[in-house]
């Protein structure tokens, strides 16, 4: 029976270290749009918004061993989803989306790089009980999030959701214990701050990014959200200038985290909104299972035609222009990011130049930065348009009557696709130099 639980514990780690990003996100949007009227259950969505952001350029800081930061990302759940049971007090919303953003941000890189530690010292294998484990966890997610939207009982959600973290916490210490790399490790907290300027710069992002997410939400002036949008890639850019300098000698493999990051949020963020104007309906879960399945299958369909993954993620790109082929590329999208997120993987973590443990830290830092660059594009974009032609922004996340018309909502989309496209092109170029 201990068995038993041990297996179901580290396979709901892995559950959660992989889709640690969506499920939060998924149930705190979905909260938000059940009191879409009362503007104090959007609080909890902005924050894990932010500090989702927030979390990987934090780890530029923390110096703590991978096993204590999974615990501690693990830890940070629980308590981030049971603030979230009373997210009607502006203060528990807070303090819960802070600790979902951080822990959804945290538990994915250094599980990976705890399992990369047991797998290279064959210490730790993932089995099919494993895959089993998160099998029925899946199961068990949808029944929940089934019953909790139509009884409109999301508690239930976060209810099950700290119990998951609380899992995932159990596992996590299974699997570090049985490392032998990581036992007598010092276990006192480290943090080190290289710069003031940066660490001054990155809290002014991450005001400016909280602002950018609420004007998604709430309508404001076209002006404001032109400077918001301005000051915060002016003061992205400084901070970008200073991350990327430390990774010069990584060229070009920064220039692939990056680009990982930018696919990323084009398919989980910039396509859900874009699909939900184009489509009339909310494609937010149909697109998260595009990406989970492709993320997984990429690995296994281009197993023996890995030089593949750049050609048909500029060929998903195409697709996507299109509304017949709009989710069939999506699909090419995320099977490029699974397959390429393996082949980074092993460039960055046998990489002599890089210390073992920050490798993968490393590639989500890089990973954020692109992330977090496509995003602001994408604001700035619709922004000017917003504040030249007099429409109102949110509409261009809403279906509204005085919103885009659909030739201006095809005009943006062509252009970020293309921007995408070419910094992809770009990368392979490079790339396939090295």
């Amino acid at each position: 029976m201990k068995r038993i639980m041990n297996v179901f514990n580290e396979g709901v780690l892995d559950l959660l270290a992989n889709a640690g990003v969506a499920i939060p996100y998924f149930f705190c949007l979905t909260l938000y749009n059940q009191n879409k009227n009362i503007f104090v259950f959007a609080l909890p969505f902005l924050m894990l918004y932010t500090f989702r952001a927030l979390g990987m350029l934090l780890t530029t800081f923390i110096t703590l061993p991978a096993s204590t930061m999974l615990s501690m990302s693990n830890l940070f759940g629980v308590i981030g989803s049971l603030c979230m049971l009373g997210a009607s007090n502006p203060v528990f919303g807070i303090i819960g989306g802070v600790f979902l953003g951080l822990a959804s941000s945290w538990i994915w890189p250094y599980y990976l790089t705890v399992r990369s530690r047991g797998k290279m010292d064959k210490e730790f294998k993932f089995n099919r009980m494993h895959t089993l484990s998160m099998v029925l966890t899946i199961i068990l997610l949808l029944v929940v999030e089934l019953i909790a939207t139509k009884t409109k009982l999301l508690s239930l959600s976060f209810i099950l959701l700290a119990f998951l973290f609380f899992a995932a916490m159990v596992g996590g210490m299974n699997v570090t214990h049985r490392l032998t790399f990581y036992q007598g490790l010092e276990k006192k907290p480290k943090f080190r701050i290289n710069s003031f300027f940066n660490l001054i710069v990155l809290a002014s992002l991450v005001m400016l990014l909280f602002i950018i997410r609420y004007t998604r939400l709430k309508e404001v002036s076209n002006t404001i959200d032109l400077v918001i949008s301005i000051a915060a890639i002016v003061l992205f850019l400084i901070l970008a200038y200073y991350q990327l300098g430390v990774h010069k000698k990584m060229f070009p493999v920064s220039l692939v985290a990056i680009n990982r990051g930018v696919v990323m949020n084009y398919v989980m963020l910039y396509a859900i909104f874009d699909s939900t104007i184009r489509f009339k309906f909310n494609t937010l879960m149909l697109v998260y299972t595009i990406y989970l399945v492709g993320f997984e299958l990429g690995p296994a369909l281009l197993k023996k035609h890995k030089n593949w993954r750049y050609p048909l993620l500029l060929i998903g790109l195409v697709l996507a222009l299109f509304n017949y082929t709009y989710f069939i590329g999506l699909f090419l999208l995320a099977v490029f990011v699974g397959t390429d997120n393996r082949i980074l993987n092993d460039a960055l973590y046998t990489n002599p130049d890089l210390d073992s443990e920050r490798a993968f830290l490393i590639k989500y830092q890089l990973s954020c930065v692109g992330n977090v660059s496509q995003q602001l594009i994408y604001m700035t974009t619709i922004y000017f348009i917003s504040y030249f032609t007099d429409i109102n922004a949110l509409g261009f996340f809403n279906n509204i009557s005085n919103g885009p018309t659909n030739s201006t909502l095809y005009g943006v989309h062509l252009f970020i696709t293309a921007i995408v496209f070419i910094y992809a092109a770009v990368t392979f170029y490079f790339a396939r130099e090295k």
